[in-house]
């Protein structure tokens, strides 16, 4: 082959060669190969050649060569020659085997892998009564033949068919192999599993060889896909168990509408026959009285069913959320009492409160919502427990990491009827309700405990379960509760001052006379009357009084107020005598004041209650006594102030009136939202001094409404408005903000509240 022609000087010749023959790619590495410097350098050493494989064009046709330079010595002078060979063909040849290898070892790499998918072949001579078994790698396992028939028993010990009708040997015998396989592309499958069901395989048999149209050769491959065929059922399982769930929920909600048609039909008969009553006996002031009463009860529990369900429809739409207000535990408990004692009352329930070490009361949370959950609590209890039981309601402020919270474990405990471990299980399921002939009468939804296990999730704390059926219940609900920034609250008036504590109850007395201690004042305790006698005589003869003395009102041989005339009568009135009673003690009350008794305490007894009640006779002041909020809010006096309010409802209408009107205000209605601005568009300036302001009405709402009124000009404009309205949720409390409402109360109305919001306002 001839590319080199005649030229002047080495760097032209070389500059042809590559310019006119090289391809492109490979111009850049010919150039550098026949550097003059290049070549130089390399021959000048023990190298003698030099050479390069690459591509030119010749004929328009890209031919592989190799080039060569070899060193060589005449006389003195040193010269290079150039030699150029054509490798192309070389070149094919290499890549051609190269691919062969390649594809191959790429067969090979396929074979093995859809091998590996078998875990065992086996030929079957069907006509000689023969088989052999082979390995992964197509090798026999075992020589000589076997009878297939024997393998037909051996496959009928270990293993079964899918369906049970069917058997293995039946379906791998000759007769039915040839049945199922009539002609070449014919493929027999079945699964089959281990006799104890761990292991699941599927068995295909491909015809090999015919003679005279007869099968006599097939070839068996069985694979193994015991963690497919797991997988299926375990998703089948799944399947059915959301079949099942599903069926349960569906059967659940069938039973609630049946139950809650039942419970909200008995509410309402009452109201409704009581009303028809009362009616009928207006002369009768007694009859009346009664009913109204009833009537109050009754629209209670709908009001609390209503409330129940739509509660759960909240949580279950992810809407419910929760308030953050500061509040007292002791408040709270104050609540709960107050809700449940009628109940606990009229199941004649012995009750009581445990207090364990609380260092911290003013906290912060969603007091309503937490009073919601043990009033749910409460309730179970008290309803599952026959009339007589023992109910105990225990709080304690447990050690945490959290310097800004508190850990708050709180427990309710019956020795009711108890609960089944099954019913346990499904106990916080929507609409759930024991079946058990002793609950058939009791009333609910199905409800509380679903809606109370979601509130306290919310809260991020727990709730456990701990009952036996016939023996009772222990609920265990622990929260996390931020902390108010609150100084322990010293009083330099109380420190050090001795005081006794009186009670048959040793944990009683041990536990306040460790709350006494953080107070800062010293205690003493003894479990009897006749101690406390003992000891307030004897440290009277000493001329160091206690400065009061703590008595429990029930105690065996010598109850409080038996105690506290013995030490009236021995020492007189210098000291201060306060019992501690269990919620109520009106029916005892002058009886006590009449034996020399200063004050009542109600358990349980919260550091700042004792504190609140020891200091009224340090300083001689007294705490106003609480009242029934409807009549102070009738004793307020607004006369001469204007009240608009806005309500669609003709009956709540006329009820709110009323009881505005109780105050001496003077009270304008409006039917709608557009009413109510027109009033306030068309009024002289001053005419109203606030405006109650339902929310879900028709023509103009209430949002509209105020909205409107906003955009006066003056005074008109910045009225003071407060929503009214059964929207009592803590989003409804902000969006009337929002919407530049100056307060919120829900109905049904609370009379402190309403209290609250006129002496704000007017």
């Amino acid at each position: 082959m001839t590319v080199f022609e005649q030229s002047h000087t080495w760097d032209e010749l070389i500059r042809h060669f590559v310019d006119s023959y090289v391809v492109e790619t490979d111009k850049k590495a010919v150039s550098s190969f026949y550097d003059r410097g290049y070549i130089a350098e390399r021959l000048k050493g023990l190298e003698t050649e030099l050479a390069l494989e690459c591509r030119i064009t010749l004929n328009g046709e890209e031919r592989w060569v190799r080039n060569v330079v070899i060193r060589g010595e005449i006389e003195d002078s040193e010269y290079a020659m150039i030699f150029l060979r054509d490798i192309t063909e070389t070149k094919v040849e290499s890549a051609r085997h190269l691919q062969m290898a390649a594809d191959n070892a790429y067969m090979e790499q396929l074979i093995q892998s859809i091998v590996r998918l078998v875990d065992r072949f086996v030929v079957c001579d069907l006509e000689n009564d023969r088989y052999e078994f082979y390995n992964l790698n197509g090798q026999m396992i075992y020589k000589p033949l076997g009878f297939y028939h024997d393998f037909q028993m051996q496959v009928l010990e270990k293993y079964k068919t899918l369906e049970p009708l069917e058997a293995i040997d039946i379906l791998i015998a000759p007769d039915n192999i040839r049945k199922k396989l009539k002609s070449e592309n014919d493929i027999y499958k079945f699964e089959y599993c281990s006799l104890d069901e761990k292991t699941y395989k599927i068995a295909s048999y491909i015809p090999l060889e015919w003679k005279n149209g007869k099968l006599e050769k097939v070839l068996l491959a069985s694979m193994d896909v015991t963690q497919e065929k797991k997988a299926e059922i375990e998703s089948r399982q799944a399947l059915k168990e959301a079949y099942r769930s599903a069926e349960n929920a569906n059967r659940a909600k069938t039973e609630f509408l049946s139950n809650m048609s039942h419970d909200i039909r008995t509410p309402m008969n009452a109201i409704v026959g009581l009303t028809a009553i009362a009616g009928a006996n207006v002369e009768s002031q007694d009859r009346v009285i009664e009913c109204l009463g009833k009537i109050t009860e009754s629209s209670r529990h709908l009001l609390g069913l209503i409330n129940e369900v739509l509660d759960m429809a909240r949580i279950e739409s992810g809407k419910m959320t929760l308030a953050q207000e500061d509040f007292n535990l002791s408040e709270l408990v104050d609540n709960l009492i107050t809700l449940t004692k009628p109940v606990l009352d009229e199941h004649k329930h012995n009750f009581d409160i445990h207090i364990n070490h609380i260092e911290h009361e003013d906290v912060c949370g969603d007091s309503l919502r937490i009073q919601q959950v043990f009033v749910n609590l409460m309730s179970n209890a008290i309803k599952y427990t026959p009339d007589g039981g023992n109910i105990i309601f225990s709080i304690e402020e447990k050690p945490n990491g959290f310097s800004e919270l508190g850990c708050y474990e709180f427990t309710i405990e019956d020795n009711g009827i108890g609960m089944s471990p099954e019913f346990q299980k499904i106990m916080f399921d929507p609409f759930s309700r024991a079946d058990d002939h002793r609950t058939t009468r009791v009333q609910g939804t199905g409800l509380g405990m679903a809606i109370s296990r979601n509130i306290v999730n919310l809260m991020n704390g727990t709730i456990k379960v701990d009952s036996t059926l016939h023996k009772g219940t222990k609920i265990t609900v622990t929260i996390y509760l931020e902390l108010q920034e609150k100084e322990k609250e010293q009083d330099r008036d109380l420190m050090n001052l001795p005081v006794l504590v009186v009670d048959d109850d040793r944990t009683c007395c041990e536990s306040t006379v460790a709350t006494l201690k953080e107070i800062g004042i010293m205690g003493e305790w003894v479990l009897s009357g006749r101690e406390a006698v003992e000891c307030c005589y004897a440290r009277h003869e000493l001329k160091d009084d206690y400065f009061a003395v703590i008595l429990d009102w029930k105690m065996p041989d010598m109850d409080g107020i038996e105690t506290a005339r013995q030490i009236r009568k021995r020492i007189g009135k210098e000291i201060t005598i306060i019992v501690l009673t269990s919620y109520e003690f009106s029916e005892i009350e002058e009886e006590a004041k009449a034996a020399g008794i200063d004050a009542f305490i109600a358990k349980p007894l919260f550091r700042s209650r004792l504190t609140a009640t020891l200091r009224q006779f340090t300083s001689g002041r007294k705490e106003k006594t609480a009242r029934n909020y409807l009549e102070e809010l009738s004793e307020s006096d607004y006369t001469g102030k204007r009240i608009l309010l806005v309500e669609d409802n003709e009956l709540n209408r006329e009820i709110a009136g009323e009881i505005l009107q109780m105050t001496g205000t003077k009270v304008e209605t409006a039917e709608n939202g557009k009413i109510a601005v027109e009033k306030v568009e068309a009024s002289p300036k001053g005419s109203y001094d606030l405006i109650f302001m339902d929310i879900q009405m028709p023509v103009m709402n209430g949002y509209e409404a105020t909205a409107a009124i906003r955009s006066l000009p003056g005074a008109k404009g910045k009225l003071p408005i407060v929503a009214m309205t059964a929207n009592a949720f803590a989003e409804d409390v902000q969006l009337a903000k929002n919407t530049g409402m100056n307060g919120h109360i829900a109905k049904p109305l609370d009379m402190n509240k309403l209290n609250d919001v006129l002496k704000n306002w007017l």
